[in-house]
């Protein structure tokens, strides 16, 4: 634990990245490309090493940076399961349509869409934007076919009808890919599966990740760090809970650093709202028990992919010890853009799911270069009370 006078020198910032199947070297790309852009808003002096494969499925890059005439080293890992992803991410039409029969048994003709409309009513938009999709290709693809077997009678007709419903339908899927709709289709079966199903390798690699980051932590003050940052985003946050208790369960001593996670964009209830889930909401309670860590969740309205502004603990029934060690906020994107840019991001679904990772135009609460680089700790750039203590 540190005074609130402190500053971080060295922080080891862990990164868990969402459902997609682009690797580290994208997420090197971006971060550099927007902590450049974001240098020219909040004044920071960034300099980022090359990418460099450091541990089996770690890369990382060091960050040095000066804020206000302050030094910060800054590890960056980027933790690798995006090979997983690949292996599971559907392409064709057959696969994408076998898994909107998967999300319509799951979220839609189970009824579990109706826990979901009480504590997140906005987002029944886009849990249910597939079928409405799927309902709509069908009916284009069944009108032309039908009207071509009405107008030309015959087995052949009949024939050629079915084929061009088929052939529509498939570019209607194809089309649907390029809105984003089926990305959104695999964030809800990827969920559901894991929410129901072991998925092939991902426990193991969560099992390697747990004991490499407990060596961070039981070594930290050893190597003079600060702050250990766990970062995840989208369906990484999900994975986080598994991997964070996995991780403090297999530390061998006290934590003597300061251990903080930040939530970005979280779907999380995708999983704690299946009631079958028992051992993953086991896991959350194990969490919420903790007096050492300090959790912070952003999620906007304008983000198509995340359950904005729940506290999915209480959600899903679990009381959280130390309420001050958790907290549950918006990064108020209205305030850190332009008019002009806030509407075309409310716009775009996919971008505004993304926005948690990028630049701003103007400075405000919400920094993620700051929060994952700065010389502040999480809680004091926030100024919380646990930081404090």
């Amino acid at each position: 634990m540190h005074t609130k006078n402190n500053k971080v020198k060295k922080r080891e910032t862990f990164y868990l990245g969402g459902y997609d199947p682009r690797g580290a070297r994208h997420y090197y790309n971006l971060y550099k490309k927007e902590a450049i852009s974001q240098a020219k808003v909040n004044g920071m002096q960034m300099e980022i090493s090359a990418k460099v494969r450091t541990e089996e499925n770690i890369q990382s890059w060091q960050i040095n940076s000066i804020t206000n005439n302050e030094n910060t080293q800054t590890n960056y890992h980027y933790l690798e399961w995006d090979d997983i992803v690949r292996k599971r991410w559907t392409k064709d039409f057959i696969s994408l349509f076998f898994d909107l029969i998967f999300y319509l048994k799951t979220y839609i003709f189970s009824g579990r869409f109706m826990k979901y409309a009480k504590v997140s009513p906005y987002q029944m938009f886009f849990l249910f934007s597939p079928m409405v999709f799927l309902l709509f290709s069908i009916v284009i693809a069944g009108v032309v076919g039908y009207t071509i077997f009405y107008f030309f009678n015959g087995i052949f007709t009949l024939l050629l009808a079915i084929a061009i419903s088929i052939y529509i339908m498939y570019w209607l899927f194809i089309l649907g890919d390029k809105l984003g709709l089926f990305w959104l289709l695999r964030i809800f079966v990827f969920s559901g599966r894991y929410a129901l199903e072991d998925i092939d390798g991902l426990e193991k690699r969560l099992e390697i990740l747990s004991s490499q980051i407990a060596r961070y932590i039981n070594n930290a003050k050893s190597n003079d760090v600060d702050e250990i940052l766990l970062v995840s985003h989208s369906v990484g946050t999900i994975l986080i809970i598994p991997l964070l208790e996995k991780t403090l369960k297999k530390l061998t001593k006290p934590i003597d650093t300061t251990l903080s996670v930040l939530v970005l964009g979280e779907c999380i209830p995708l999983v704690s709202g299946v009631n079958i889930a028992k051992d993953y909401k086991e896991k959350m309670s194990f969490l919420a028990k903790q007096h050492n860590i300090f959790w912070v969740d952003y999620t906007t309205v304008i983000d198509g992919a995340c359950f904005p502004n729940l506290n999915y603990f209480t959600d899903a029934k679990i009381i959280i010890e130390k309420k001050e060690n958790f907290h549950f906020l918006s990064p108020r994107f209205h305030t850190l853009f332009s008019k002009e840019k806030y509407t075309k991001l409310r716009k775009n679904k996919y971008l505004s799911h993304f926005m948690y990772l990028k630049s701003t135009e103007y400075e405000g609460a919400f920094d993620f270069f700051k929060m994952t680089a700065g010389h502040q700790y999480l809680c004091d750039i926030l100024s919380f009370n646990y930081c404090k203590k």
